[in-house]
């Protein structure tokens, strides 16, 4: 089942880490530059985007390749 998040939550863009890391925590997500898609953070459900970039699950997201993700920061609608 696919869950459209951006039905549920309000996203504003937020900055990477001072070292150019992508940060995490429960109001994250990340967006996907070639799918658009938007996963969590720190995913305790299985998720993944379309294009496979971004994977979660078990309270970590693992990422293909970071330079195309866009950290978000989410808030309910």
């Amino acid at each position: 089942m696919k869950l459209d998040l951006r039905k549920i939550y309000r996203f504003e863009p937020i900055s990477r880490q001072p070292d150019g890391s992508l940060p995490k925590g429960g109001d994250v997500y990340y967006e996907c530059g070639g799918c658009k898609d938007v996963v969590s953070s720190v995913s305790h459900i299985a998720s993944a985007c379309a294009c496979g970039n971004l994977t979660g699950g078990g309270g970590k997201t693992e990422i293909k390749a970071p330079d195309q993700v866009t950290p978000l920061r989410g808030k309910l609608k």
